[in-house]
C-alpha cells in the first residue's frame, strides 16, 4: 500500500513538471464606469505624471578666466585698430593742414582768421546715404524776409516791374531760339498779354544736411553739416538713378520679349510678331508729345537767371539728336536696336534734371505769358523765383501751352 502511494506521488510530480505552466491573468471587471444613473458614475483615476530632476552640471574650471581673456583681447584689438586708423588716415591730414598753415604769410593768416567761422571744423568727412531734408519753420512777423514781402506788397510799381521783367525774360529767350523764331515768322516778337501772380511763400525752402566725421580743435565727432540743395539733388540722382533703372528694365523686357517670340517662331507656333517701331517713329512721337514742333503738348525747359543766356532748347530735326544711328547702315542686331529704342524712350520720359531750388526770401511769380509774331501766337506757362535782395530771378521754368497760326487753313482742304 505504501509502495503504491509512493509510485502515485512520483507520477504526479513527473506530470506536473512535464505540463507547461500558464500565467494567470486577471479578468477585468465588466462593471461600467459610465451609467445613465448619475449616482452610479465613478470618476476615473488617472495616474499622476512623473518628473525627473535635471542634473546640474558642475561649473567647468577656468570658465571665468576664458571670458575675461576674451573681453581683454577684444578691447586690445579695438584699440589697436583705432590707433592704426588714426595713424594712417588722420595724422597725414593733420600734418598736411599744419604744413599749409605754416606756408601762409602773416597777412594771409590774419585774413583767414577773420574769415573763419567759429562753427567751421578743420576737416569734415561726409558719408554716403546720410543726406536728409529738414523742413524749416514758417516765417515770423519779425523776420526780415517777411518785412520785405510786406514792402513789395505795398509797392504796385515794383510788382509791375517784377512781372514785366519775367515777361521780357521769356520774350528774349524765344527770340534766341531759331525754331520758335521760324514758327512765329521772324524775330519781331511782341508781348501780347500776360497773366502773372505774385505769391509770397509762408514757409522758407527746406535745407539739406549730410552726416559725417567732424574734426576740430576739441576732438573728433560724428555730426551733421549743411549742404547745398542743388548738390543734394545731384547726389540723390546719382545714388538713386530711377531713370537709369527703368531704362535698363525696359531694355531687358524688350529683349526678353523678342527672344521669346523668336523661340516660339522657331518651334512652329504661329504667333504674329508685333510691328517693330523704328527709331524715327519713336523720336517723332516723343517730339509730338512734348510739343517741340509747335503742337499742343507739355514741355519743360529752363531759362537761366541771366537774360543774355536764356534760351529754349528745341530740336528742329531728328538729325540734331545725338546718339541716334540714322546715318549709314546700322550693323546692330534688330533685337538689340529695338531694345535700345525702348530704353531711350523710357529714359527720356523719366529723366528729370536737378533744378536750382529757390533761396530763402524769394518770391514766387507764375502764370501765363502770350507772345505774338508775324504768323503765330504763342502762350507759355511760366514759374519764376524772384529775389528782392538781388533784384533778379534766381530760376525760371517754362512750358509751352499752345502755338496757333494766325492764318489757318482747313485740315480737310478746300
Amino acid at each position: 500500500m505504501l509502495r503504491r502511494a509512493a509510485v502515485v506521488s512520483r507520477h504526479a510530480n513527473l506530470l506536473s513538471i512535464a505540463s507547461p505552466r500558464l500565467p494567470a491573468h486577471r479578468i477585468p471587471s465588466i462593471s461600467r464606469q459610465i451609467s445613465f444613473l448619475p449616482w452610479r458614475n465613478r470618476p476615473a483615476t488617472d495616474g499622476l505624471p512623473v518628473y525627473f530632476a535635471k542634473p546640474v552640471a558642475p561649473p567647468k574650471p577656468g570658465a571665468f578666466r576664458r571670458r575675461l581673456n576674451r573681453a581683454v583681447f577684444t578691447c586690445l584689438a579695438a584699440y589697436a585698430c583705432w590707433q592704426i586708423f588714426a595713424t594712417v588716415v588722420f595724422d597725414p591730414l593733420l600734418d598736411w593742414a599744419d604744413h599749409e598753415w605754416e606756408a601762409l604769410s602773416e597777412k594771409e593768416k590774419r585774413e583767414m582768421e577773420d574769415m573763419a567761422d567759429e562753427d567751421e571744423p578743420i576737416l569734415f568727412l561726409p558719408f554716403p546715404f546720410t543726406t536728409k531734408e529738414v523742413r524749416q519753420p514758417p516765417y515770423k512777423g519779425s523776420d526780415p524776409e517777411w518785412a520785405t514781402f510786406i514792402a513789395v506788397n505795398k509797392d504796385p510799381q515794383l510788382q509791375k516791374d517784377i512781372k514785366m521783367g519775367l515777361a521780357e525774360l521769356i520774350r528774349r529767350g524765344v527770340e534766341r531760339n531759331p525754331a520758335y523764331v521760324q514758327l512765329l515768322g521772324g524775330r519781331e516778337i511782341k508781348l501780347k498779354k500776360l497773366w502773372l501772380d505774385i505769391i509770397y511763400p509762408p514757409v522758407p525752402p527746406p535745407k539739406h544736411y549730410v552726416s559725417g566725421i567732424i574734426i576740430d580743435d576739441d576732438g573728433i565727432f560724428w555730426g551733421d553739416r549743411p549742404i547745398d540743395s542743388l548738390a543734394a539733388s545731384h547726389l540723390n540722382t546719382a545714388i538713386y538713378p530711377k531713370a537709369v533703372a527703368l531704362s535698363v528694365w525696359a531694355f531687358l523686357k524688350s529683349l526678353a520679349g523678342q527672344t521669346a517670340q523668336d523661340v516660339a517662331k522657331a518651334l512652329g507656333f504661329n504667333t504674329p510678331p508685333p510691328p517693330e517701331a523704328t527709331w524715327q517713329a519713336a523720336i517723332l512721337n516723343r517730339i509730338k508729345e512734348q510739343g517741340e514742333l509747335g503742337t499742343t503738348g507739355k514741355q519743360t525747359v529752363k531759362v537761366p537767371g541771366q537774360p543774355d543766356k536764356s534760351s529754349f532748347p528745341v530740336h528742329t530735326g531728328i538729325s540734331e539728336i545725338p546718339g541716334t544711328p540714322f546715318s549709314g547702315v546700322s550693323q546692330v542686331d534688330p533685337r538689340i536696336q529695338a531694345a535700345l529704342q525702348a530704353a531711350t524712350v523710357t529714359f527720356t520720359k523719366n529723366w528729370q534734371p536737378a533744378k536750382q531750388p529757390p533761396s530763402r526770401g524769394c518770391i514766387r511769380v507764375d502764370g501765363l505769358v502770350e507772345l505774338q509774331g508775324k504768323s503765330a501766337v504763342m502762350a507759355v506757362y511760366v514759374l519764376g523765383w524772384y529775389d528782392p535782395k538781388q533784384r533778379k530771378y534766381m530760376g525760371v521754368q517754362t512750358g509751352l501751352k499752345h502755338l496757333i497760326q494766325l492764318k489757318q487753313r482747313p485740315a480737310g482742304g478746300g
